[in-house]
């Protein structure tokens, strides 16, 4: 007489626990470290200062640049947006985690 109720591989649990381990971290390495592109960053930079207001004009470098503060490195786009402020063109320059699209740094300048 045969068992009608079927043992599992006792190797089964461990050895599908591990598989997608290793291709969770397979797939973290591959896609968890990608930069956006700079186009990407200036239209959410661009985004966020249409909410105070139009703006006149903007910028941004293609090239990310190392950007260290304390102990925190990463890669940073430059780049700077213009607007008007009381009758006169004002820029803000910028610095942009280029990972996660957060500002890092603005300055206000006074066109002169």
């Amino acid at each position: 007489m045969q068992n009608s109720n079927p043992v599992a591989n006792p190797w089964l649990i461990p050895l599908t626990l591990g598989v997608s381990g290793l291709a969770g971290f397979i797939a973290g390495k591959l896609f968890g470290d990608r930069k956006l592109s700079a186009t990407a960053i200036l239209r959410l930079v661009t985004s966020a200062f249409k909410k105070e207001g139009p703006i006149t004009g903007s910028w941004i470098d293609h090239q990310a640049h190392p950007y260290q503060r304390f102990a925190v490195r990463t890669q940073a786009y430059r780049g700077a947006v213009t607007r008007q402020e009381d009758g006169e063109a004002v820029t803000y320059r910028f610095l942009a985690d280029a990972y996660t699209g957060s500002i890092l740094a603005v300055k206000r300048q006074a066109e002169a």
